[in-house]
């Protein structure tokens, strides 16, 4: 476990820092629970990500659904933490 946190991390410095990098299928899911967990605009990357860790708890199960588990570990969260780090 903590040697996936420690890949995950490494890869969200080097992964890429915008919305064009996080995959389709889960932008639905990040948009419902931005929404949900904020008074943010879902494109408002710098006030949404203040709320990363609700936003990620509300999102998880939908991105895990929609993108599959593999997607939603190497792609979805190393892209969406590298798109907060950016702001």
């Amino acid at each position: 476990m903590k040697f996936t946190l420690a890949l995950a991390t490494f890869v969200a410095a080097v992964y890429g820092q915008t919305v064009g990098d996080i995959p389709s299928c889960a932008i639905p899911c990040l948009d419902a629970a931005i929404t949900k967990d904020t008074n943010c605009a879902t494109t408002d990357y710098a006030c949404a990500c203040k709320s990363f860790n609700a936003i990620e708890t509300d999102a998880t199960a939908c991105v895990v659904a929609a993108c599959g588990a593999d997607v939603a570990i190497n792609q979805v969260l190393p892209a969406v933490q590298a798109l907060c780090a950016a702001q």
